[in-house]
């Protein structure tokens, strides 16, 4: 919300503070991608990232270079986190939180804001400013004012 307030246009799922950004700016001024919980729910016991990583060269791209292309991964993070992605952990599935389901709508979002950067800049910097002009619902005055009245309960 910080980052809406000086004009920056989020690239990002819908959730959380997203949500309330796409509100309040619309949905046309912000790159939202990935798979909503709805989705998510429908698929969570028959998700196989395996499957993503096998057919889309630019999730395997991504995720062998973890581990391929020189990397200092001297703790073993890096492989651990290929392997938690494909595999799972002794603590959770595999890719637990749709890291490579939303990969490839995430790749697009960025793809699309860059081709109205360059190829559209005034459409972006209008994009940009609608996010500064909506930005005043998230100022602190007003959150503490309704935290006061509704959580509070202070008069």
């Amino acid at each position: 919300m910080k980052f809406m307030m000086n004009g920056a246009v989020t690239i990002g799922t819908w959730d959380g503070a997203n949500i309330e950004i796409a509100e309040a700016a619309g949905t046309e001024n912000e790159f939202i991608f990935g798979a909503r919980f709805e989705e998510l729910e429908a698929i969570r016991d028959s998700y196989d990232p395996k499957l993503i990583y096998e057919n889309d060269e630019h999730v395997r791209r991504a995720l062998d270079s973890l581990t391929d292309i020189g990397f200092k991964d001297e703790d073993g993070a890096l492989k651990e986190l290929k392997t938690s992605l494909l595999e799972g952990a002794s603590w959770h599935k595999p890719d637990h939180y749709f890291v490579l389901k939303d990969f490839i709508s995430y790749r697009e979002a960025r793809l699309k804001a860059y081709r109205l950067l360059g190829g559209e800049p005034e459409s972006f910097k209008m994009m940009s400013l609608k996010n500064t002009l909506a930005s005043g619902i998230f100022s602190s005055d007003r959150t503490i004012k309704q935290y006061a009245e509704e959580i509070w309960k202070i008069k």
